[in-house]
């Protein structure tokens, strides 16, 4: 008699928990996509304000008094200080504004990818105070800011969630990530916090 061949029970089961192991990395691996994506958007958008401030005091040799007020501030970059960025910079950070007036998402500031999709989401209806699923609200996914006041190439005691940091830089710019929250430099970085600048510019946190 011929034998047949086929599969065991065993070799069965380890086929299928192969397979089984390959699905949960591929479907962690989709359901991550997104998050890295708006992160990615997150810390280009800070890099692009950060630069776009750069630029604005290179070209005018001056801060504008909006940024001047809004510095440092945990109110974040509002409105009038977006259309000052855009109007001093020359628009080489895209802020939509007419008369002097922000329009569109920019009417509540530059805000994090989270809080835009949500603005763009729910139209006029949208306001500083609106949650934002991440976490937070709009206003607290404004990107906060810091220049160098003095002209001597080191932003002292950028007030970083609470931390007074000192960074070689004419601006810098931060993002709470996708909760919104502001966390102490140190302890952001291990989180989801983005920053403008990298921790080799950092002198002193204090």
């Amino acid at each position: 008699m011929r034998s047949r061949k086929g599969f065991t029970l065993v070799e069965l089961l380890v086929v299928i928990g192969i397979l089984g192991a390959l699905m949960a990395v591929l479907v962690s691996g989709f359901s991550s996509a997104p998050k890295k994506a708006e992160r990615a958007k997150c810390e280009q958008l800070v890099k692009d304000v950060s630069s776009a401030l750069a630029i604005a005091f290179d070209r005018r040799g001056s801060w504008p008094q909006a940024i001047i007020r809004g510095h440092n501030n945990d109110e974040g970059i509002t409105a009038d200080i977006a259309v000052a960025i855009a109007q001093a910079s020359d628009n080489t950070l895209s802020v939509s504004y007419e008369n002097g007036k922000a329009t569109g998402m920019d009417r509540l500031g530059i805000v994090s990818p989270w809080a835009q999709a949500v603005i763009k989401a729910k139209g006029t209806s949208a306001s500083a105070s609106t949650r934002v699923p991440s976490g937070g609200t709009i206003q607290d996914h404004r990107l906060r800011y810091a220049v160098d006041l003095d002209g001597d190439g080191i932003i002292e005691g950028a007030n970083v969630g609470g931390e007074a940091v000192d960074i070689r830089a004419t601006a810098v710019v931060w993002c709470g990530g996708a909760d919104g929250k502001i966390e102490s430099y140190r302890k952001g970085q291990r989180k989801d916090d983005v920053y403008s600048w990298s921790y080799g510019q950092t002198q002193n946190v204090r």
